[in-house]
């Protein structure tokens, strides 16, 4: 509204944690953030924090769709970034998703048609297809949604015969480390990485 508000460490960092917003109570935002629980209760009551909640939500899933989009990552580690996904807040989750989804969508018809004309994707789209699958295989394993139908029925069998998909369709959740020592994971090294920022 042209007005300029300034927050302190403390409070972009309680602004940014709402990304867990359903994983973490506001007890342990508060506490990861550094700020007395009181006062971050009084700033979700005012306007420009919770401005600020949503532009940070929204910058937030640009940059996870980008990194997943470009970066290739070992089974661990898309493992881990799945899992972490399923414990963003559900608005992040669908802003992170629906563009996702749509891509891999797009990528599955036309590697349908590449393979029926006895072609391949170009290597670009290729990669993106890959790094798509691998993602929301691990992601509707470990927590399953509506979603598994266009990724198990419909993208899977096009991603089998156009790369090595193996590893990660017979992957398994209880072959991974267990909820609760997962959110503890992530509860300290959230405190590990953001402690030098405040």
């Amino acid at each position: 509204m042209g007005k300029r508000i300034i927050f302190s460490n403390y409070h972009y960092l309680a602004a940014l944690l709402h990304i867990y917003t359903g994983t973490f109570s506001l007890a342990q935002i508060a506490e990861l953030a550094g700020l007395p629980l009181e006062e971050l209760k009084f700033h979700r009551a005012q306007l420009d924090f919770m401005t600020l909640v949503d532009y940070l939500k929204t910058k937030f899933s640009e940059w996870f769709r980008e990194t997943l989009l470009m970066r290739d990552f070992i089974i661990e580690e898309y493992a881990d970034i799945a899992w972490e996904y399923t414990k963003l807040d559900e608005m992040v989750q669908s802003q992170i998703k629906i563009p996702l989804l749509e891509r891999l969508k797009h990528l599955t018809y036309a590697g349908r048609d590449c393979l029926a004309a006895g072609k391949t994707l170009d290597t670009y789209d290729l990669n993106i297809f890959r790094r798509l699958m691998s993602f929301f295989l691990l992601a509707e394993t470990i927590r399953p949604t509506l979603s598994s139908r266009l990724v198990k029925e419909k993208a899977l069998p096009v991603a089998e015969k156009s790369f090595e998909i193996e590893p990660y369709k017979n992957w398994q959740r209880e072959s991974y480390i267990p909820e609760k020592e997962l959110l503890e994971n992530l509860r300290k090294s959230l405190r590990e990485q953001t402690i030098q920022f405040l």
